[in-house]
């Protein structure tokens, strides 16, 4: 008898696994809806600044004021600056990844959406980090002008958004290229993936990750009122920063 896996926050059990049982307990899968697999080390998600993407070490330096971590994983950022003195709020949909953050010292975090967490009328934010490639959450074309529109609605007058992000029409690789074209065919974005993350039983539901040229998602933020002011490259990874348009930068 085949069994499927279990239904569960797999990425954050294996985020505490890596805590509790050494990086051996963390290592997990990434699984795409071509049947393509990707094995991951949960040990990236605990790394400090010096071990970090070229493209990730200027962050913190550009973060400022009251900030929210949005995909907070295990918090790597959200500690950083809270150690620097900032006002951190670590956002996950993952149970396990927040108790990790908090674990890790992380004072504030929220569980759940960021447009659960926008009609809650929150304290408003200077700095919206999407770090970790997690600009691939703004899910694809058409989600993503609610999702800016959400953090507008959080923002502070003048407020950024910093995150990174792969291109991904910078590969040779055969497999991820008929992807691209399984994409183009039944009319979605080439980058735009349907993934889920496995740890030993436990898989998460299917979810879309958006990697998007920086040229196309300076286009769709200018639309929803924000303004690319800012990049930075390594290979096929960057970092883009947007401001709120109409505000001094």
């Amino acid at each position: 008898m085949i069994r499927e896996p279990i239904a569960g926050d797999a990425l954050g059990a294996a985020l505490l696994a890596h805590l509790d049982e050494g990086r051996e307990g963390g290592v997990h899968v990434v699984e795409r809806d071509d049947g393509y697999v990707d094995s991951h080390d949960a040990h990236l998600y605990f790394t400090k600044v010096g071990d970090w993407f070229a493209v990730e070490e200027s962050a913190p330096e550009r973060a400022n004021g009251r900030i929210l971590d949005i995909g907070a994983g295990g918090g790597r950022f959200a500690v950083e600056l809270q150690d620097r003195g900032h006002d951190v709020v670590a956002l996950d949909v993952s149970a396990g990844c927040l108790e990790v953050c908090r674990r890790l010292g992380i004072e504030q975090t929220f569980h759940g959406t960021i447009f659960e967490l926008a009609a809650l009328d929150p304290k408003p934010f200077d700095t919206f980090l999407l770090m970790g490639h997690n600009y691939g959450l703004l899910g694809g074309p058409e989600q993503a002008p609610r999702f800016l529109d959400a953090l507008r609605t959080m923002a502070r007058p003048g407020a950024k958004i910093i995150g990174t992000n792969r291109e991904p029409l910078a590969t040779t690789d055969p497999v991820n290229l008929a992807y691209h074209q399984m994409n183009r065919e039944r009319g979605r974005e080439p980058g735009l993936m349907t993934i889920r993350v496995r740890w030993r039983q436990l898989a998460t539901p299917w979810f879309d990750y958006w990697f998007l040229p920086v040229g196309q998602l300076a286009e769709i933020a200018a639309a929803c009122g924000w303004e690319l002011v800012d990049t930075a490259c390594e290979n096929d990874h960057y970092l883009a920063e947007l401001r709120l348009t109409g505000e001094e930068i």
